[in-house]
């Protein structure tokens, strides 16, 4: 016996609706990969959860991290994000750091020597800093940002960039072919199977 042809179309449906569910997380997991991840024992990255890296106009950046307690040395590297690759080699931090309120900061700019490669500022890099404290190592991985302009006229022309508003034509894109299987997958099941909250 054939399978009818409504059948056969909520299969396809069906079939749709998951791949593009399954778009929608994979893009979710990427997006959600580029926050910062600090050690859970030892050592505390007090200000994991602010932007403690300064993106310049350069390409480079200066990092300011905040421990719970003074380190005895601090090492640090650059990766490409996607492809974990390293793009510059380990560096030690040579910086006694300074008391803060909620700990120890200490700071360094890149590049601080000439052999150090350029970053291209409209690219996201992985920091890898590793601290050593009481003859243990603990890693912390932070996002390098994207370089935001700071003056007005420069913010006027990063809003006009053609680039952010195909990102968002794509997300309206997306949203209204996920609203449009919502509405044919509950005309032909009978379920509110789209319902939000």
């Amino acid at each position: 016996m054939r399978p009818q042809p409504a059948i056969r179309i909520r299969t396809a449906v069906r079939r749709i609706f998951i791949a593009t569910v399954a778009a929608l997380l994979a893009a979710l997991a990427v997006t959600t990969a580029g926050h910062p991840v600090f050690a859970q024992s030892g050592l505390t990255l007090v200000n994991h959860d602010r932007d403690f890296v300064e993106r310049k106009k350069s390409g480079g950046f200066v990092a300011r991290p905040v421990f719970d307690r003074q380190v005895d040395a601090i090492h640090y590297g650059i990766r490409h994000p996607e492809t974990g690759d390293w793009i510059a080699p380990m560096y030690r931090v040579h910086s006694s750091g300074k008391a803060v309120e909620d700990g120890w900061e200490y700071s360094w700019s890149y590049p601080a020597v000439s052999e150090q490669p350029e970053l291209s500022r409209e690219e996201a890099f992985l920091l890898v800093i590793v601290a050593v404290h009481g003859g243990d190592a603990h890693t912390f991985n932070v996002v390098i940002p994207i370089y935001q302009p700071t003056s007005l006229w420069d913010r006027i022309l990063a809003a006009l960039d053609p680039g952010r508003w195909a990102r968002a034509f794509a997300a309206w894109i997306v949203e209204a072919v996920h609203g449009a299987l919502c509405g044919i997958v509950e005309r032909i099941s009978g379920a509110d199977v789209c319902r939000k909250g």
